[in-house]
């Protein structure tokens, strides 16, 4: 092979590894509800073929504060429905181990309740999560200043369970399936509040993993490089000819 092949070659590979890097993001629009006995809430199945990280934006709670009288305060129809509802998201990760009902003390990983508040940093072999500052939570709308939690997450291969309640849901209701006398509260002295259910938006993303939703299943997975093993075949099969061209000339 000589010197010009391999630079080829070369060039070939270094081209294929700077690449762009595929952004993904999953949006999903869901809704809570008020029940005789409480609050409803949505477990999401989370199956990690590969161990992998990715960020997670909840927007729900359509105030700026929980008090009219705050300054500054102000709603906005964050999903565009033509109604304001008081979500307060409670989020709960649970590992999913096959049992009929995993959402139980011993399964429960971590909590995310609002942004650097009762969302605590936590580390070990299974997870990683910590959550983000106000200001990139805001980055999908969210105009509450910390209700809506945000956070980054690292999980290793396996499968789990996300769960997204009103606040606030113990590990005892999420086994029994129901958020207990919980009820969806409004903004102190605001008129005429809808308060039968709670509408919410959450948005995974990241750079390097694929999101993948059927049902209420999400998939997890990785993002091949696209192009780069045909790029390289090119370059090899093209450059190869050039050269078996030239010798056969000579």
């Amino acid at each position: 092979m000589n010197f010009v092949l391999r630079a080829a070659i070369a060039a070939a590979l270094l081209a294929a590894a700077a690449g762009p890097v595929q952004a993904n993001t999953l949006t999903i629009d869901a809704t809570l509800f008020l029940q005789e006995d409480g609050t409803t809430f949505d477990v999401w199945k989370i199956d990690m073929p590969v161990a992998g990280s990715f960020s997670v934006n909840l927007l729900a709670y359509e105030a700026s504060q929980s008090n009219i009288s705050t300054a500054g305060y102000y709603t906005a129809d964050l999903n565009g429905d033509g109604e304001l509802t008081w979500l307060d998201p409670d989020t709960h990760w649970y590992l999913d181990d096959g049992s009929a009902n995993p959402l139980s003390a011993a399964n429960h990983l971590a909590r995310c309740d609002d942004i650097a508040n009762n969302c605590t940093a936590v580390s070990n072999s299974t997870l990683s999560l910590t959550s983000l500052t106000q200001a990139q939570g805001a980055a999908d709308g969210s105009i509450h200043f910390r209700r809506d939690p945000a956070f980054d997450i690292t999980l290793a291969a396996g499968s789990y369970q996300y769960v997204i309640a009103d606040y606030r849901l113990t590990d005892a209701e999420a086994a029994a399936g129901i958020n207990a006398g919980d009820s969806f509260s409004a903004p102190n002295g605001y008129v005429d509040p809808i308060l039968d259910h709670g509408d919410y938006r959450i948005t995974f993303s990241s750079d390097t993993l694929h999101f993948a939703l059927n049902g209420d299943t999400i998939t997890v997975s990785q993002v091949p490089l696209p192009g780069a093993a045909g790029l390289f075949a090119s370059a090899v099969l093209g450059l190869g000819l050039r050269s078996r061209r030239k010798s056969m000339l000579a």
